[in-house]
């Protein structure tokens, strides 16, 4: 008869048993300390956003602008706008619940009885399974489980510390517009504050040899070189995430799909298959799609204003390339038809 497959030895069944059980327990901890830190770094973020901006007013302002000019209004002005959009996003990313899954929702395709079973093994068009075995629910499309809230989450995109929630489909544009808004602000920061800081740093330098000028050279030097260094080293991280989203809003993906589509990727590549994102319906919809909101999303003078409209959809049915594409073959092939069709007078 045949042979039967020998059993691993009983150190390293115990061994993959205790690092299974170890990962499982640090995840669950790792879980419970971002649920108790997240409000801890919202009030860190804070404190920061508003020392930069109190000490760009107090004294970069003053130093760039004689108070009362058009020039200091105009300063005045931008600034006002970019700290309220920053607060505004903020705020709104940390509050606005990132997006149920309906309690009524029910799996749109169309299945018999017997293959209700199945349904658990199913998967979407992306390759993501319809079923959350942690809330024994059907899973809409784009949706996963977020074991810091507990809950499934409609189009999640991470869980972040930083505004103590879940990013996902109702407060995702808001959370982009955050970053947007915090670098541009760096930016200004760093534009406006620049000669201050530097003449400071002339100053020092200048003055190095003497013990008794090692103290600030005016009252905000301190405050001035604090908030430069902090938004140049802000400017860098959020920067590169900013990018990173921009890139991932272009593409219609989320950070959790991207990983999933790139794994899938690999493995039609190997198959000599090319792999395709059914969520990809070209840039500019997949943008309009995350900025634009109810009732158009294609109205771009919407998308950067701070609005409390709802994004477009309900967060549970998404267009996908396969739909994109027969459309266009379809208005494609009605334009051909048309052009076939001699006009006849009757």
């Amino acid at each position: 008869g045949m042979a039967r497959p020998q059993a691993p030895p009983r150190w390293k069944i115990m061994w993959w048993t205790f690092l299974d059980i170890f990962l499982t327990n640090f995840l669950k901890c790792f879980d419970k300390f971002l649920r108790v830190v997240g409000p801890v770094f919202v009030c860190f973020a804070i404190v920061l956003i508003s020392g930069v901006v109190y000490s760009w007013f107090e004294f970069v302002l003053p130093v760039i602008a004689p108070p009362g000019s058009i020039l200091w209004t105009i300063y005045i002005i931008i600034a006002a706008w970019l700290t309220f959009n920053v607060f505004w996003n903020y705020l709104s990313t940390i509050l606005t619940p990132p997006g149920d899954v309906p309690h009524d929702y029910q799996d749109p395709q169309p299945r018999d009885l017997e293959s209700q079973v199945d349904m658990h093994e199913e998967k979407h068009p992306d390759g993501f399974k319809r079923w959350c075995k942690k809330c024994r629910k059907p899973k809409p499309p784009r949706t996963h489980h977020c074991s810091v809230c507990r809950k499934c989450v409609l189009k999640m995109d991470h869980h972040c510390p930083w505004v103590s929630n879940c990013v996902g489909w109702k407060n995702y544009r808001t959370f982009f517009l955050f970053m947007a808004y915090l670098w541009v602000g760096c930016l200004y920061v760093m534009a406006t504050s620049a000669p201050t800081f530097f003449h400071h740093i002339r100053l020092r330098l200048h003055h190095r040899p003497y013990p008794d000028l090692r103290g600030p050279i005016t009252p905000g030097h301190a405050y001035v070189v604090m908030s430069f260094i902090l938004a140049f080293s802000v400017s860098i991280a959020v920067g590169m995430l900013l990018g990173w989203h921009v890139y991932l809003v272009a593409t219609a993906q989320t950070t959790i799909e991207w990983y999933g589509n790139r794994m899938r990727g690999e493995q039609a590549k190997k198959r000599g298959e090319k792999w395709v994102n059914q969520w990809d319906v070209g840039w500019l919809e997949n943008t309009a799609l995350v900025l634009g909101s109810t009732p158009d999303p294609f109205a771009v003078a919407w998308w950067f204003v701070p609005t409390l409209r709802l994004p477009y959809g309900d967060g549970t049915v998404f267009k996908t390339h396969s739909q994109m594409v027969a459309m266009r073959s379809a208005a494609g092939s009605d334009g051909r038809d048309r052009e076939a069709k001699p006009d006849v007078d009757v």
